[in-house]
């Protein structure tokens, strides 16, 4: 825990917006509780909680992720005695939905990642899938994905069930533009961050497995699946905005092939994904403990964003190839 300072939080020493621990903190403290047991961990833990919860809900870096994840952090049962302030951290959340039904990291147009982490965190505030934000809400994810809704044929060259960062923010996808639709409309290639993250946020607003959009995209998932990186036909030039994510990548992956495996007749065996992910980490974690990211884009070189993502995506992995099964929701005690 040598990165936790006196006052409970993790300050980044490498980007200026992260350091004052209002947006590493959270992702700290949700890898802290998926962890195994360790002396000093259960105090270590108190303390980013109380800090977040003393910090308010109008965060200047990355609202939306900082208000998702402070509200996840403070959402489990362990921490009720900080109940009060779960609703003005959720109002907040609220209050930055987009009119497409989407969330954006400030006042650009909605992406699909940010749209998870606010799903996430208003389903575990106690919003149900029917609830008008979310509602709304599904309305944009389904837009960032390639399948053909309706009575349309699905067209081959487009249609193949990924998901992609947005679409109304060109530059934000990072295996680039596909091309033009018949419709004129531009098209965006899958990859398998955002196809993660699309299947995740389907199932957190109530689609079936059996979802003919769960389908598809559990299809793609399986298909490209790969522990050593964020998978999808990158062009050549972009290739290094792919490795930009990819402890986003393995962590968002884990959650989802772990709901798309507990299917009776769809399981997904440990040998399939989890076995492969927890050997690839422990390979690429250094000699201190953190991960790092060679890449920068998306500030995994700064081991307060990787470490975090390596370390929840591994206790996934965990929990697949021990067979135990944890709920942060239900989860009121170490």
């Amino acid at each position: 825990m040598a990165f936790q300072e006196a006052d409970g939080a993790f300050h980044s020493k490498t980007y200026g917006p992260f350091r004052d621990g209002r947006a590493v903190t959270p992702l700290v403290l949700l890898a802290l509780w998926a962890a195994p047991e360790q002396r000093g961990l259960d105090a270590a833990y108190r303390r980013g909680v109380d800090f977040l919860a003393a910090a308010g809900a109008d965060p200047q870096a990355y609202p939306v992720y900082t208000l998702s994840t402070t509200l996840l952090a403070l959402g489990s049962p362990r921490n009720d005695r900080h109940a009060a302030v779960r609703e003005p951290l959720a109002a907040a959340l609220r209050a930055r939905q987009k009119e497409d039904g989407g969330w954006s990291y400030f006042d650009e147009p909605s992406n699909l990642s940010s749209a998870l982490f606010a799903i996430g965190a208003l389903r575990l505030a106690g919003a149900a899938a029917d609830d008008p934000a979310l509602v709304r809400a599904r309305g944009f994810v389904e837009r960032c994905q390639n399948f053909a809704a309706g009575e349309g044929a699905p067209d081959a060259r487009f249609d193949d069930g990924g998901f992609f960062h947005s679409p109304d923010l060109p530059d934000g996808n990072k295996a680039g533009a596909a091309g033009t639709d018949a419709a004129g409309r531009p098209r965006f290639r899958s990859y398998g961050s955002m196809t993660a993250d699309g299947v995740r946020a389907l199932l957190r607003l109530g689609a079936a497995p059996t979802d003919p959009r769960v389908v598809a995209a559990r299809r793609w998932l399986v298909a490209h699946f790969s522990a050593d990186r964020n998978p999808g036909e990158f062009p050549a030039r972009d290739e290094v905005r792919g490795a930009s994510s990819y402890y986003y990548w393995v962590w968002s992956a884990a959650h989802a092939m772990r709901a798309l495996g507990r299917q009776p007749g769809q399981e997904l065996g440990k040998g399939a994904w989890a076995e492969p992910l927890a050997d690839t980490l422990l390979v690429k974690q250094a000699e201190d403990g953190a991960w790092r990211n060679p890449t920068t884009e998306m500030r995994e070189d700064d081991p307060l964003v990787a470490t975090p993502f390596a370390m929840a995506a591994l206790s996934v992995a965990r929990t697949v190839i021990s067979g135990e099964l944890r709920s942060h929701a239900a989860d009121a005690h170490r």
